[in-house]
Parts: C-alpha cells; structure tokens; sequence
C-alpha cells in the first residue's frame, strides 16, 4: 500500500477547497440559527424569543467551532485524495515530456480519479509500443 506522507500536496487547491467547506458549516449554523429564531418567534411570543436565543446561540456557536474544527480536516484529507493524484499526473506527464520512462501511475486505495490513473496507464503503454518512443 502506498503512503502519502506530505499533508500539503497541492496547497493553493487544498486550501480553497477547506475554505469551501468552512464556508459550507457556516451557512448551515448561519441557516439554523436563522430559522430557529424565526420559528419561535412566528410560533411564540418576541419574549419566549428571546429566552431561546438566549440559549440556542451559545450552543449554535459551539457547534459551529466544532463543525469549522471538522470542515477542516475532512476537507484536508478528502483534498489530499484529489491532490495527489494530480500531482502524479502531473510528474508522469513532466516525464513523458522529458523522455524518461516514468511507469505505470499507481495510486492508494482511497484515492479519486482511479479511472483517469487507468487511462492513462493505456495511454502510457500504447506510447511505449509506439516504434522509437521512448516512454
């Protein structure tokens, strides 16, 4: 089985893509809180409201730091199953063009873009039986 040990493969990606899903948490909680106010004051009265929002918005921000804490590192390890793969891609394509024989691309179990791996892998071998390539 192969080991990815660099958490940073492709920073600038990984990064968006944990932005995205803090963003993500905090239109939920935002959402949440929204109509859980909304709710009891369209249901009660603007006092009972108030007691509510007097308890929920603790309990709603606590679950947003949690859920800001989770965003990040599902967002971490789920960019690292896309990142690496692109950057395998992408260092077999950089020697191809360099005329080295860089084999076949191997990924872990976990890993997106298995069928574009196997693609290229055809690709790679048809190149290679191609007469005077070098690949």
């Amino acid at each position: 089985m192969i080991k990815r040990t660099v958490l940073w493969i492709e920073p600038g990606f990984q990064k968006r893509m944990i932005l995205f899903w803090m963003l993500q948490a905090l239109v939920v909680t935002a959402a949440t809180y929204l109509i859980t106010i909304g709710w009891t004051i369209y249901h009660t009265n603007p006092t009972l409201a108030g007691y509510v929002n007097y308890f929920v918005k603790p309990a709603l921000l606590i679950s947003a730091a949690v859920g800001f804490v989770i965003s990040c590192l599902a967002g971490l390890v789920y960019s690292h199953r896309i990142a690496g793969p692109i950057y395998r891609f992408k260092a077999t394509i950089d020697a191809v063009l360099e005329g080295k024989n860089p084999g076949a691309i191997t990924l872990r179990q976990h890993d997106e873009m298995k069928d574009l791996a196997e693609s290229l892998n055809k690709l790679l071998e048809h190149y290679r039986r191609v007469p005077g390539k070098t690949a």
